[in-house]
């Protein structure tokens, strides 16, 4: 007995066919036909549904992704400004171990001076691997490089004509010396010449100091700006604080907050 199977997709038509053995003497066929005959109608989205749904598949996307994103950035900060603080501590605990406690250092002795870049050559940028001084070689430019302060103002005084390194992952390291008394300023850009180069966002501010007992500090070294503040202190809408009605040098006090927070930049960080 043969077997033969037939399938139509345009009918869905489902034939089985036996035949009979042919007698090859007689040549008599006998055969016996049996067709089963289903009828299935198929379903599909017409356009307008499938249009309505992309539509709310848009908007899910448009309220969810700002959200994410937003979440990721703030993570990817966190983690950029962890690690340049334990780089620039580093780097002073290797320098104190050969050229002796910081509070000996020759730290610059007049503002706005070139002591501010042989004090950095001698006591950092030996213990900082790979990095390079911006200001004599082709490392930066100030095209399209403009630093804003947390309130939206501009802060241009934070790279203009001070001393810039940079490190072997892109950063930018500005000092910033107006004080001959052991201290200055340190700027630190965590993604370089990329926007938004802004203080409480990429851009974060430190102390380093030769002494202690300065506005009842209580020891000396690489600190956060606002380090000596109170939790409640750092957020005050006063100079330098880590929020966005801060009158003047908005943003100063987020390093500090950050690093309270566990490394890590809470729901109510002016983001």
């Amino acid at each position: 007995m043969l077997k033969a199977q037939k399938y139509d997709d345009m009918t869905n038509i489902l034939c089985f066919k036996k035949m009979s053995l042919m007698t090859r003497f007689i040549g008599e066929v006998r055969s016996f036909t049996h067709c089963t005959i289903t009828n299935k109608k198929k379903y599909a989205f017409t356009m307008a549904e499938v249009l309505i749904t992309l539509g709310i598949i848009g908007i899910v996307a448009a309220i969810t992704l700002p959200s994410v994103i937003g979440k990721y950035q703030k993570k990817v900060t966190a983690e950029k400004l962890k690690k340049f603080y334990s780089v620039i501590t580093n780097a002073a605990n290797l320098s104190e171990y050969e050229n002796g406690d910081m509070y000996y250092w020759d730290f610059p002795k007049q503002p706005y001076s070139d002591d501010t870049i042989k004090f950095f050559r001698k006591y950092y940028l030996p213990y900082l691997k790979d990095a390079k001084e911006c200001n004599t070689s082709n490392c930066f430019t100030q095209e399209n490089y403009r630093v804003r302060q947390l309130n939206g103002n501009s802060a241009s005084n934070l790279y203009q004509n001070n001393y810039l390194v940079k490190t072997n992952d892109g950063m930018y390291i500005f000092l910033h010396s107006n004080s001959p008394n052991k201290y200055f300023w340190m700027y630190v850009d965590i993604n370089g010449h990329q926007k938004p180069n802004q203080i409480g966002y990429d851009v974060f501010v430190f102390d380093i100091y030769g002494y202690p007992n300065i506005n009842n500090r209580k020891n000396y070294r690489i600190k956060f700006w606002g380090h000596y503040l109170k939790d409640e202190e750092l957020v005050k809408p006063t100079n330098y604080g880590c929020i966005k009605t801060s009158p003047e040098y908005s943003g100063f006090n987020c390093g500090e907050l950050i690093m309270r927070n566990g490394w890590e930049i809470h729901y109510n960080y002016p983001w």
